[in-house]
């Protein structure tokens, strides 16, 4: 599992980290500017992507998380056996996963993924 600190430390510039840490860091503003207006991310858009996640962020905000961690799990759906990203509460410990599709470092598409892992329908996010 990664922090915010594991992952910016000593690294060089990398596009999909700084998506990842945006994530994490439940910094809006940064991902409006680092995704590109012209992807349908999860088919709904940047901008209605964007406000997706805030909406997930706000959640995790009202259980007392600030941040999040970063693991990488398996996809048991759609993606079978491709990594997904599963984003940790610092506070709480839910989660939830997306499944980042990459070519030649670059992000072409952003989805939720609810087949990751060992499933556990008790999660309220």
């Amino acid at each position: 599992m990664q922090t915010i600190n594991d992952l910016g430390k000593n690294r060089t510039k990398d596009y999909v980290t700084d998506v990842w840490l945006a994530i994490m860091k439940m910094n809006t503003y940064e991902l409006n500017l680092l995704l590109d207006n012209d992807i349908d991310y999860e088919d709904l858009g940047k901008e209605k992507f964007i406000d997706k996640l805030n909406e997930t962020f706000n959640k995790h905000k009202t259980f007392g998380d600030s941040e999040f961690y970063l693991d990488l799990d398996n996809c048991e759906g759609c993606n079978c056996n491709k990594p997904v990203c599963k984003f940790i509460g610092n506070n709480s410990n839910l989660h939830f996963a997306l499944f980042f599709e990459i070519k030649k470092n670059k992000i072409i598409d952003i989805y939720h993924c609810t087949y990751y892992g060992k499933i556990d329908f008790s999660n309220p996010i």
